[in-house]
């Protein structure tokens, strides 16, 4: 499945949003309460997770039971968790991100999450160091072991490809990229579908898209290794 959606103005962004993912009215409420950056609720932002949630259909899904265990990796404040957990009822997210401030702050906005058996699990680590078919870090003083049934990466374009590289083809591995070069972090950018294919090669693609708004484009692909 492939396809591409150009939203030529803020306007149809917002739109797009509204019509793509269902966010509770407490979502907004701790955005605006908390010390969170202005960033993290963007347009852009908000279009980027509301493409991913809207490509969470059963084929996808149903490789995901209950007890599956999720990892997004450079999960910043931790926007993309509650909608995710609401679309796929998983057993527990764990968020992970090279930033201490960053894990700070999304433990804070999914603190309820925290609370409720860890269903939200914030991680200080380098994606970039962790062996992702195997992944061990230190967390609330417990040292976790564990190989998460699905990786998730919306921040390629901030980190090299190890995090992809030693993934197993047993996981399932949903990620964005962009073509914007310009922003603060942009280390590896990906030009077009074609280079992502090439850095980011799969066996099995049940998504492929590119998502263009004002000011870049965005690629995603869905499968596995």
């Amino acid at each position: 499945m492939s396809d591409t959606i150009k939203l030529d103005n803020w306007q149809a962004v917002s739109d797009f949003v509204d019509a793509h993912i269902s966010i509770k009215p407490s979502y907004f409420e701790r955005a605006v309460q908390g010390n969170y950056p202005k960033d993290a609720f963007s347009k852009g932002q908000l279009a980027s997770k509301a493409w991913l949630l809207s490509k969470l259909d059963s084929s996808i899904t149903n490789h995901l039971p209950f007890d599956s265990v999720i990892a997004v990796l450079g999960c910043w404040i931790g926007t993309l968790v509650e909608p995710l957990l609401d679309a796929t009822m998983v057993s527990r997210v764990y968020g992970i991100d090279l930033d201490p401030r960053a894990i700070e702050l999304a433990e804070k906005f999914n603190q309820h999450l925290v609370q409720d058996d860890w269903r939200f699990k914030g991680v200080v680590a380098d994606a970039s160091t962790l062996t992702t078919s195997n992944m061990e870090f230190e967390t609330a003083g417990e040292l976790i072991r564990v190989t998460p049934k699905v990786v998730i990466n919306t921040s390629c374009e901030h980190m090299d490809t190890h995090w992809f590289e030693t993934a197993n083809s047993d996981q399932l591995i949903i990620m964005q990229t962009n073509n914007s070069e310009g922003y603060d972090g942009h280390i590896n950018i990906c030009n077009d579908l074609a280079d992502l294919n090439a850095k980011y090669p799969m066996s099995t693609i049940l998504y492929q898209g590119q998502l263009t708004i004002p000011a870049y484009t965005r690629f995603m692909q869905i499968g596995y290794k």
